[in-house]
C-alpha cells in the first residue's frame, strides 16, 4: 500500500470528488490523479476508515497479496495498523496517468523499516475500482551496485509527449520485456539509448550487464498492465521463472529508447489474502 507523508483534510479531498466531469482525456487523468492522491492522505495517512466509501468503489478489487478484497479488506487493513500503533509516511518520486490507470512510485516507512512501493489503481466512475502493488525492502544506495539509489533519478510526468510517441514508448517495453528478455539480444540491444542508467540495487548500470545476462539463455515475462505519460512507463510484469511480480519503470529519451530503469520486486507467496491472484 502507499502513504503521503501530509494529509489533506477531509473537506479538500472531498471537494476534489466534487469537481465537474472531465471533458477531456487530460482533464480524466488529472482528476484520477487527484483522487488517488487524496485518497492515499486522506485513508491511509489519517487512517480514516469513514473516508473508505468515498474514494473505494463498491466494487472494488484488491491485487495486494497482504489485503483482504473490497472496501472490508482496506478497512480491516487499518484498523490493524493503528491496533500495532505502526502509522506509515510515504515520500512520492513518481505519479503518471493514462486514461483510467494510475501509477506511483514511492518509498514508504512504517514501523522503523523502510521499503520501496510501487502501485497501479484503476478508476471507474471517479473511485478506484482495481489495485495491484509490489513492494521490496529499501537498498540504501551506498550498498546498491550501481551507486543509486531505488527512487531517485529522472522522469517527467508532465512533458509533452504526443499520443504515438507514448504508443511508441509501450511498444518499446513491452518489446523489451516480453522479447528482449526472451532472449533476443539483438532487438534488446536496440531498445536501449546512449545512456543506461539502474536502480536495481544488484545490477551495475549500463546496458552491457543486461545483455550479459542473456548469455545463459532467455527467460519468459508477461505484462498485465501497462501505463505511460511524458517520459515515462510502468508495466506490472509475471516473471514465472523466478515466481516474481514486479513493477517495472521505464524512462525514455526523445527518440523512445529506454534510459533510465527502476524495478520493484517481490516473490508471489503461496497463499495470498484473496482470490484475485497479483495480476
Amino acid at each position: 500500500m502507499c502513504f503521503f507523508k501530509k494529509s489533506l483534510s477531509a473537506a479538500f479531498a472531498a471537494s476534489i470528488l466534487a469537481l465537474s466531469s472531465p471533458t477531456s482525456a487530460g482533464e480524466l487523468e488529472q482528476a484520477n490523479k487527484q483522487v488517488v492522491q487524496a485518497a492515499l492522505t486522506s485513508v491511509f495517512d489519517a487512517q480514516n476508515v469513514s473516508l473508505v466509501p468515498t474514494y473505494y468503489h463498491n466494487d472494488y478489487i484488491q491485487h495486494s497479496p497482504e489485503i483482504e478484497d473490497g472496501q472490508a479488506g482496506i478497512t480491516k487493513a487499518i484498523k490493524q495498523m493503528q491496533e500495532a500503533g505502526l502509522k506509515p509516511s510515504r515520500e512520492i518520486a513518481r505519479i503518471v496517468a493514462e486514461n483510467d490507470l494510475v501509477a506511483v512510485h514511492s518509498r514508504v516507512k512504517i514501523g522503523g523499516h523502510s521499503a520501496i512501493v510501487a502501485d497501479i489503481f484503476r478508476l471507474e466512475e471517479g473511485k478506484i475500482i482495481e489495485h495491484w502493488d509490489t513492494t521490496q525492502p529499501e537498498t540504501p544506495a551506498e550498498k546498491s551496485a550501481n551507486g543509486n539509489s531505488m527512487l531517485d533519478g529522472g522522469g517527467n510526468a508532465a512533458l509533452k509527449v504526443s499520443t504515438a510517441a507514448l504508443e511508441r514508448n509501450k511498444s518499446n517495453v513491452k518489446a523489451f520485456i516480453e522479447q528482449g528478455f526472451a532472449g533476443d539480444k539483438k532487438l534488446l540491444a536496440s531498445l536501449f539509448g546512449d545512456e543506461y542508467i539502474q536502480h536495481n540495487p544488484m545490477v551495475p548500470n549500463g546496458k552491457e550487464v543486461i545483455l550479459g545476462f542473456l548469455e545463459k539463455g532467455g527467460f519468459p515475462a508477461t505484462i498485465h498492465q501497462i501505463v505511460a505519460q511524458g517520459d515515462l512507463t510502468f508495466a506490472l510484469v509475471e516473471y514465472p521463472a523466478f515466481n516474481n511480480a514486479a513493477i517495472d519503470i521505464f524512462r525514455h529519451d526523445a527518440q523512445g529508447k529506454i534510459v533510465e530503469h527502476w524495478d520493484i520486486v517481490q516473490k508471489i507467496p503461496e497463499t495470498l489474502a484473496h482470490k484475485n491472484g497479483m495480476f
